[in-house]
């Protein structure tokens, strides 16, 4: 069973240490692209899970409020040996699976939605880190340890924006904003694998007519065969848009932190039924990669 972490053993007396353990703390840090702290900003929930040499999971918690606010925790009473922490940080629509496996590989997160079985919109923003950690044996005299557990990102941003949707044949509806072939599983040394889901964004119309769809997706390795697919009326694709064409198309820098996979499909005029589609980045983007000097 998991030791859930309380505060330390009350049952630590003078002549016998053996119940007694020192303290440890655990900084929270993240930094993002530019190496400056956006922690705070990004990260709004902590789930922690201390696993021992034989990466038997000894502990688990979701850290208080107050600690995540203040970027600092205190790990749980633990014998001296060799550990692993592993954070992950978002986990409001996240579960856990495989945590007594013993190995990393296999432990993973993923959405409520996707281990349930049901249709996916998308990713929590999330985050993960990993520290090893030694514990001393006790000494009464220790000062409490400070660790620095360092996040890295685990997800995308994913954006579309659908334009001259009035071009469409005018009996033609579209459906559904796919995101085809992605994998909805990130692993305990934050690599995201089994590249089998489909996503179906949730989308919105803007005030000028546009839809508009966000989410996040895991961080997968884009060369696979994943693509954004908009359905029309009676389940027609009407295109498909391969990731890693587009990345590269327009320089997308997807190993970055913070990385933007934004997607502007655009409806023109067209005398034939089917209108001609365009397939480009929103303008707002290409002056947030490019800036003018």
């Amino acid at each position: 069973g998991l030791l859930i972490m309380g505060g330390l053993s009350t049952s630590c007396i003078q002549e016998d240490f053996s119940e007694c353990h020192n303290t440890y703390c655990l900084e929270l840090s993240y930094l993002g692209d530019n190496n400056t702290e956006i922690f705070p900003e990004k990260i709004g929930r902590v789930h922690m899970y201390v696993f021992d040499k034989h990466n038997q999971c000894v502990a688990s918690r979701l850290l208080p409020e107050a600690d995540v606010e203040a970027q600092i925790t205190t790990l749980p009473p633990l014998s001296s040996g060799n550990y692993r922490i592993v954070c992950i940080g978002n986990t409001y629509n996240t579960e856990v699976s495989n945590l007594n496996s013993g190995n990393f590989k296999q432990m993973t997160f993923a959405d409520c939605d996707y281990v349930s079985g049901e249709t996916v919109t998308g990713n929590d923003s999330l985050y993960w880190s990993s520290v090893d950690c030694s514990i001393a044996p006790y000494d009464e005299y220790k000062q409490p340890d400070t660790l620095t557990t360092y996040f890295a990102s685990s997800h995308y941003d994913i954006y579309v924006e659908v334009v001259g949707i009035e071009n469409l044949h005018r009996t033609s509806k579209i459906q559904a904003i796919e995101l085809v072939g992605v994998s909805p599983l990130t692993n305990f040394n934050n690599i995201a694998g089994s590249q089998n889901a489909t996503y179906s964004m949730e989308f919105a119309e803007a005030n000028n007519g546009n839809l508009i769809a966000t989410n996040n997706i895991m961080r997968h390795r884009v060369q696979d065969a994943a693509y954004l697919r908009v359905v029309g009326d009676g389940g027609v694709s009407l295109i498909e848009v391969n990731f890693a064409q587009h990345i590269a198309k327009h320089g997308i820098d997807i190993t970055k932190h913070e990385c933007m996979i934004p997607f502007r499909i655009e409806f023109e005029p067209s005398n034939t039924i089917n209108a001609s589609i365009k397939v480009t980045v929103p303008t707002w983007f290409v002056e947030l990669v490019k800036p003018e000097f």
